[in-house]
């Protein structure tokens, strides 16, 4: 009997090991075994933030254009999480938000940052592209040959895209620019570089985010904007603007999105490679977008009753001769900084020259 009951005890413990056997197995076939996968196999999410409206194309042709590129060719290895309309910061604070790691990518403006990324506003200078397709181009280049460990990379991001938009046009509420004299005293809402050609051609800049330029007017405290005919509909421009120019070159502005460098070196190579693939058919996706639709809203515009006008050739000469000694002016001042103010000048126009 009681070696019976030695055997059934025996028999029992045997059981329980056994059983705690297979549930440490069960355990390391669920939860443990995600665990230990292999870097290049596990989901990556990363936030992404914009400052926005979600109708911008600026966001939909851009950086979630972007994002949406990498998820396909990541075959959904990777998604984003978004965070439009200045969820996580206005426009001036994004940078530091992507570089401080508040989110894993952003859109960074770099007329915003000129104190952070001077020799990136080159960008928003006038220059003599045909098409938004070939300037981006050849200020993308530029990035990648010279600006990229000088400016982004000491800023602890690194751009997955850049972009330039449209030349930007003057556009009022109240008077219309028949001459250089007709600017004296107008405020204009400027953004970077923009408020050198602002004051060259004798009116007064106003630095403040496009967000509040709708705001602004509506207040009278500013009579006008420089602005592209792609960026009214997302700032309600057209609601209250009277006049625009259609002819005339008062700079533009730079678009960045870029990303944290340690979340950046921290992806697998493969991931890395379908970021860059995105980039380089997201500026050419945007900007074909851009240049397909500037004349089309032009003619839109004006069926709604804004005066969109040609600036005539003696008043454009005259601006343009006005406007042309800010890009040395800009030049050096960053040389007298001892930054390469002249070679980032000339590599860009020698850049947009050779951009096809």
């Amino acid at each position: 009997m009681l070696i019976e009951r030695k055997i059934h005890w025996l028999v029992g413990i045997a059981s329980i090991l056994l059983l705690v056997v297979l549930l440490a197995g069960c355990g390391k076939s669920t939860g443990q075994e995600n665990k230990d996968k292999p870097a290049a196999e596990k989901k990556i999410t990363l936030k992404l933030a914009h400052s926005f409206p979600e109708n911008h194309y600026l966001a939909k042709e851009g950086g979630v254009y972007w994002a949406e590129r990498v998820k396909e060719l990541t075959k959904g290895k990777v998604d984003f999480e978004y965070y439009p309309a200045e969820q996580m910061g206005k426009a001036d604070a994004l940078l530091d938000q992507v570089k401080n790691k508040v989110v894993d990518v952003a859109y960074v403006g770099v007329g915003y940052f000129s104190d952070k990324l001077p020799l990136s506003t080159v960008g928003q200078l006038p220059a003599d592209y045909l098409s938004t397709v070939q300037g981006s181009k050849a200020y993308w280049k530029v990035i990648n040959d010279l600006l990229l460990e000088k400016e982004f990379l000491a800023n602890n991001v690194r751009p997955v895209f850049a972009a330039v938009l449209p030349p930007y046009q003057i556009v009022t509420l109240n008077k219309k620019v028949n001459s250089l004299g007709d600017l004296k005293g107008v405020k204009i809402r400027t953004a970077g570089i923009q408020s050198l050609i602002c004051e060259a051609i004798g009116a007064t800049p106003v630095s403040l985010p496009a967000t509040e330029i709708f705001t602004a007017m509506q207040r009278k405290t500013l009579d006008g904007t420089f602005l592209p005919f792609t960026s009214f509909k997302p700032y309600q421009i057209e609601k209250i603007a009277k006049f625009s120019t259609s002819n005339v070159n008062m700079g533009t502005f730079a678009v960045t999105y870029c990303i944290n460098e340690n979340v950046w070196k921290s992806l697998p190579k493969d991931v890395q490679e379908a970021m860059v693939k995105a980039g380089n058919e997201t500026i050419e996706h945007m900007c074909k977008y851009q240049d397909e639709n500037v004349e089309k809203l032009g003619k839109e515009f004006k069926e709604m009753g804004i005066d969109i006008y040609e600036v005539d050739q003696e008043t454009l000469s005259a601006m343009n001769e006005k406007i042309k000694p800010t890009l040395d002016d800009w030049a050096k001042k960053l040389d007298k900084r001892g930054l390469p103010g002249t070679e980032v000048l000339k590599a860009y126009q020698k850049a947009v020259a050779e951009a096809k």
